[in-house]
């Protein structure tokens, strides 16, 4: 008889642990479903498009501003020397629409990463709340940090000023442009580096055919 009773009570505490147990994974079921919804409901495909998109439109007139100031130095350099219609014109410009290309790629692959930061960063925080809903089974809780969570999620970025893509370049000018016109003032007994044509050099250092 003893071991009867013995029995039913263990019996009766693995029902009740069996059924706190699917009471429990029913709040996990239902607070994985609501986690999700929240998520899905607001960071999608449109969601993380945005965010690239975003960064174009904040970048791109800083790219264009910045290539046209390069543009219009250029332009000033070739007048000062009088070969606005020479080859040295098409060479410089060429070089200059080379190194606008390169940041131009460089601003697109920013507008990417920052797209693909944000779908990591949304699917990090998503994946966190289910593994703390899953070892306590507190649904509400999860469903309370999820929008706390999306709501800091969702914020606007914030950038950093593009600065000085073109510097170099005009940077350059003005040093060759020193160096021609010291070239040019020594009659000879100095020469630059290299001649850009962008200067008058001296007639001596002209070689005639």
């Amino acid at each position: 008889m003893g071991g009867t009773f013995l029995d039913d009570d263990s019996d009766k505490v693995a029902a009740r642990a069996r059924k706190e147990e699917e009471i429990r994974q029913q709040r996990i079921r239902d607070g994985t479903m609501r986690v999700n919804s929240i998520f899905d409901s607001q960071f999608n495909d449109d969601y993380f498009a945005k965010q690239r998109d975003a960064y174009s439109t904040y970048a791109t007139p800083q790219l264009e501003d910045q290539y046209a100031d390069a543009q219009k130095q250029l332009t000033f350099a070739l007048a000062r020397s009088g070969t606005l219609d020479s080859s040295t014109r098409a060479e410089k410009a060429a070089e200059l629409q080379k190194l606008y290309d390169t940041q131009k790629q460089s601003v697109g692959d920013t507008a990417l990463n920052y797209e693909s930061q944000t779908r990591n960063a949304v699917e990090d925080a998503r994946a966190n709340l289910l593994s703390t809903l899953n070892a306590s089974g507190d649904a509400s809780g999860a469903v309370n940090s999820a929008l706390s969570r999306s709501q800091m999620l969702a914020k606007p970025q914030t950038y950093s000023p593009l600065v000085g893509l073109f510097d170099a370049f005009s940077s350059g000018l003005g040093a060759q442009a020193a160096q021609e016109r010291a070239a040019s003032l020594s009659g000879g007994a100095i020469k630059p580096k290299y001649s850009t044509g962008l200067f008058d050099t001296p007639t001596s250092s002209v070689v005639t055919r």
